[in-house]
């Protein structure tokens, strides 16, 4: 795949002078590709062991019975999946149906006295269903491991570069998403899968993105970015994927699990609101907001605000000429800015943002403290897990904003180079 396929630049030209002109050798820079095949080893090493002695201490309190909590937040989509399949679909969103299987399944839930409900709209059991034509484990199995090396072979051809495989591989955005049996490898995967068919095949490109709308508060910026770019046909895909398989899932489940979906989205509000829903795992303005005590109406606003400062980011990127891995990665980044509902295993959106990032550094070139601060995008999702849960203070927002910053400032340096370019060319 050519890089230079990417992006929205002049035709090439001879090096400019004043740009490229010789001075004194800079040092090899620290992270080199030594340390990136080290250091993913040792960060997944830890990783290993914490769950090693997380595990010994589990088999050792008694009273706790049946399988361990890993994992275990893949049961609403087995759970949903078999109510679904049996023509119980509206059953999904009652929490007394859908929890009775889940307890039948993993006793542990039981123990804890744990709920997990289904909070997802109709057309997602469409992507389900078939799980549950597989036992529990297998299709646990299935659901992760397939999602795995899905968002590894996108990654792939994000960066085809032997030296990313470690990192890839080893991303503990990934390995946490694995962990916990959620789907955020699958939006990741299917976010990047879309950004990569953009340029040459948009029609597809636009499906993946439909498809997304499996988690709507992921998607809102990608029609807009379609939108600003002129990308039509990506565009008229997406609206149609995301209307067919709505209608679709209606026609198969029943009108009631929509209105039954939509019911529910108060479940989701009310827990945020009343702090019922773990704050410390939900890096958004919002949490952070409400962990310092601040009034709702505040945590409301301040997200508000966020994702106002998140959408003009996107049609500032997408209505320019600009490296299409820049726009990429501004996507990626300001869609985990937009809702109060993110969990920290959303953040594995992280790895195809560093990616996108990547690929336009290996061909432009670095800034002085990008490649450290995408070591600290690759190992934010782990930090966050721990030392969010110490604090507890939210700062992985913080860290998106300041990504989000960084991208707006290089594109804006782009531009500015640009005329530059042009004017080398003409001459």
């Amino acid at each position: 795949m050519n890089l230079h396929t990417f992006r929205h630049a002049p035709p090439k030209c001879r090096p400019l002078p004043a740009l490229h002109a010789a001075g004194p050798a800079r040092r090899p820079h620290w992270l080199n590709a030594d340390r990136l095949r080290l250091y993913p080893i040792i960060v997944f090493g830890c990783y290993a062991l914490f769950i090693a002695i997380y595990l010994i201490r589990l088999s050792r309190q008694n009273e706790v019975s049946g399988m361990s909590p890993f994992v275990v937040d893949f049961l609403p989509f087995w759970s949903a999946a078999v109510l679904a399949l049996h023509g119980h679909a509206i059953d999904a969103y009652n929490v007394q149906a859908l929890s009775a299987i889940e307890v039948g399944t993993v006793p542990y839930l039981g123990t804890v006295n744990g709920i997990l409900p289904w909070l997802y709209p109709p057309n997602t059991l469409l992507l389900v269903v078939p799980l549950a034509l597989l036992p529990y484990k297998a299709a646990a199995v299935l659901w992760l491991g397939g999602a795995y090396v899905l968002f590894i072979k996108v990654i792939r051809a994000i960066v085809p570069d032997r030296h990313a495989i470690l990192p890839v591989l080893f991303f503990p955005g990934a390995l946490f998403v694995i962990s916990v049996g959620q789907n955020g490898l699958l939006t990741a995967a299917l976010a990047g899968c879309g950004l990569v068919w953009l340029p040459r095949r948009p029609v597809a490109a636009g499906v993946c993105m439909g498809l997304l709308c499996m988690k709507p508060q992921l998607v809102l910026l990608f029609p807009l970015a379609l939108l600003c770019s002129h990308s039509w046909r990506a565009l008229a895909a997406f609206v149609l994927t995301a209307g067919a398989t709505l209608a679709f899932a209606v026609l198969a489940f029943g009108a009631d699990t929509l209105t039954a979906f939509l019911h529910n989205t108060g479940i989701a509000t009310y827990s945020i609101e009343s702090a019922h829903a773990t704050l410390a795992r939900m890096p958004t303005v919002f949490a952070l907001a409400t962990l310092v005590h601040a009034p709702a109406v505040l945590a409301y606003s301040a997200q508000a605000a966020c994702a106002l400062i998140a959408a003009a980011a996107v049609c500032y990127a997408w209505g320019r000429e600009s490296s299409y891995a820049l726009r990429a990665a501004t996507l990626i980044c300001a869609s985990l800015l937009v809702s109060p509902y993110l969990y920290d295993y959303d953040l594995a959106w992280l790895g195809v943002l560093i990616a996108w990032y990547c690929r336009h550094a290996l061909v432009e070139g670095w800034e002085r403290g990008e490649r450290e601060w995408l070591a600290v995008l690759w190992i934010a999702p782990l930090a966050g897990m721990l030392i969010v849960a110490c604090g507890p203070f939210q700062f992985l927002p913080l860290i998106s904003l300041t990504t989000l910053g960084m991208l707006l400032r290089r594109i804006a340096l782009e531009g500015r180079k640009a005329p530059v370019f042009q004017r080398y060319a003409d001459e």
